[in-house]
């Protein structure tokens, strides 16, 4: 059984949701995170992207680029030759987010990546849909239509501005969403603060080097040993926190056993993302990512005289994440079976657990 290694992809975000749902500020909040990644954020318009002069470092065409390693493009005209300019730039991005416009279908801007053009260079690694907690019951006809059909293609909701409405309200906006896209993660949110994590990457992720890191306000916490009292150091009610937890394992795992483990994951597990050492081809290294009910593995370079590893870290709701569990699950995956058949690269819809 042969396999032909490509160059690693870069994974591309798609933020979906209904005008006025708050993808704007969340694109705010990814440019300004200290996320340690080169993102690329493709918006239709400048305009409502509040962009602090004193991170600017340099205007080309449609390009800003930040200080922060961050640039901000335009969508002038085709989506593929925008891409195709980024991927291709001398500082290429470890990581792209398309805002698309709040009256459109992400399945058109996703089947994009099908293209022959840019299937080798970028990956489709998740569908971000943002709601308004205040509005989304409202919505009617074709708006609502609209709505349904970006709420069907997300792998993660955010339901925003959750601060606005009462509990009760808010149950039965969930109810509504869980009814429109069951197998769908959802963040409550407000001002569409949710760790950059859950949205471009988990900490400063490469395929060389996993590690977790807290976020301002948002709190992502090691689900093992952590007992800090968020009453004390918050003044508001919304402060919402994530659980994390790591696994490092120099046993090669089963491709289909490791399959198996991340179909079983509890929806209480929104993201995931590292690099796994196979059983069914040891000398490449396979990159895995899960970004709510995607999942996908990509084979990378040989691991040379890199000590082949599983290194993956996993993000979830505040105790959502059973390190115990979650350990137990992987060591399985270690068991020797016989060598997979098929491919292994790809990327599946988890099942709904």
């Amino acid at each position: 059984m042969s396999y032909v290694p490509i160059q690693h992809p870069i994974p591309i975000t798609i933020i979906s949701g209904f005008l006025g749902s708050g993808k704007t500020t969340l694109l705010n909040n990814i440019l300004h995170a200290d996320h340690g990644l080169k993102v690329a954020v493709l918006v239709n318009d400048f305009g409502e992207i509040n962009i602090d002069s004193q991170l600017v470092v340099g205007v080309e065409g449609e390009t800003v680029s930040l200080s922060n390693g961050c640039i901000c493009c335009t969508i002038r005209g085709d989506l593929v030759d925008a891409i195709l300019k980024l991927v291709n730039r001398q500082d290429r991005p470890d990581y792209i987010v398309i805002e698309t416009s709040g009256v459109s279908d992400p399945v058109a801007v996703a089947m994009t990546f099908r293209m022959p053009e840019l299937q080798y260079f970028v990956q489709l690694e998740g569908i971000i849909t943002v709601v308004d907690a205040e509005n989304f019951l409202t919505l009617e006809t074709e708006d609502l239509s609209l709505g349904i059909t970006q709420l069907e293609m997300a792998d993660i909701v955010i339901l925003n501005k959750v601060d606005t409405v009462t509990p009760q309200y808010l149950a039965q906006v969930k109810e509504a969403i869980e009814g429109f896209s069951p197998r769908a993660r959802i963040l409550e949110a407000t001002y569409a603060n949710v760790p950059p994590e859950l949205v471009v990457g988990v900490g400063n992720f490469a395929p060389e080097r996993v590690y977790q890191r807290e976020a301002r306000d948002v709190h992502v916490h090691s689900a093992e040993g952590h007992d800090h009292d968020h009453d004390h150091d918050h003044d508001h009610d919304h402060t919402l926190v994530y659980s994390t937890w790591s696994w490092s394992s120099e046993q090669p795992i089963s491709l289909d056993a490791f399959r198996d483990f991340v179909n079983k994951l509890p929806k209480t597990i929104y993201r995931a993302k590292g690099v796994v050492y196979l059983q069914d081809i040891p000398e490449h290294m396979a990159v895995f990512h899960l970004v709510g009910k995607r999942a996908g593995l990509t084979l990378a370079d040989q691991w040379g005289d890199t000590r082949p590893r599983n290194q993956i870290v996993f993000i979830g709701t505040q105790g959502g994440v059973d390190a115990a569990a979650l350990r137990e699950m992987l060591e399985a995956c270690t068991q020797p079976t016989p060598t997979r058949a098929g491919p292994v690269t790809g990327q599946w819809q988890r099942g709904a657990h």
